[in-house]
């Protein structure tokens, strides 16, 4: 799979941000309630949690999770180029900002996902990795931006990750965005 990683993706990660991430401001008010019951909880969700969580995590909630196979499906259903991104941690800011932006081809990429992410399971099983792997979290849309899916490195069957990893690599947590 041919990936050409862009020099200056400034642009395209504002752009991405503020089609699909809720500002500060608009997550308090969109997740008040979540906001809420996780400080009652003992877990307080504050500027600083805000600025350390995953993009994926400030999402509107109605973007709700989906099943892998769903969203790999999605994106096997759309043709030719697509952009993605993913993110890492500043460790001297202790903010999550975008590591790259890149250029695939759609099902390609899907193809090789679907791939990486059953392999790193059964890697797992015998304490190995893969170094040149895709990041877990990844971040897939298209030039207009209309739609985004993510993959995220969740599983919605998180007790099944010691006693069956391969069920829970079919129960990854990802998020279709359409606007």
């Amino acid at each position: 799979m041919k990936i050409e990683y862009l020099e200056d993706f400034e642009n395209i990660k504002e752009e991405f941000l503020s089609r699909f991430v809720l500002s500060w401001e608009d997550f308090q008010i969109r997740s008040k309630d979540w906001i809420e019951k996780m400080g009652d909880r003992g877990w307080p969700v504050d500027r600083r949690w805000y600025d350390q969580a995953f993009l994926w995590d400030k999402m509107d909630p109605r973007y709700a999770f989906t099943s892998f196979q769903e969203a790999l499906t999605f994106l096997r259903e759309k043709s030719g180029t697509v952009l993605f991104m993913t993110e890492k941690i500043d460790e001297a800011a202790r903010k999550r900002d975008v590591r790259y932006v890149a250029r695939a081809d759609a099902v390609e990429l899907s193809n090789r996902i679907e791939e990486e992410w059953y392999e790193m399971y059964r890697l797992l099983e015998e304490d190995m990795y893969n170094p040149d792997a895709l990041p877990c979290d990844i971040y897939v849309f298209d030039q207009t931006m209309n739609w985004c899916v993510v993959f995220t490195h969740e599983t919605s069957d998180i007790e099944s990750e010691l006693d069956d990893p391969m069920k829970a690599a079919e129960s990854r947590c990802c998020i279709i965005c359409n606007r």
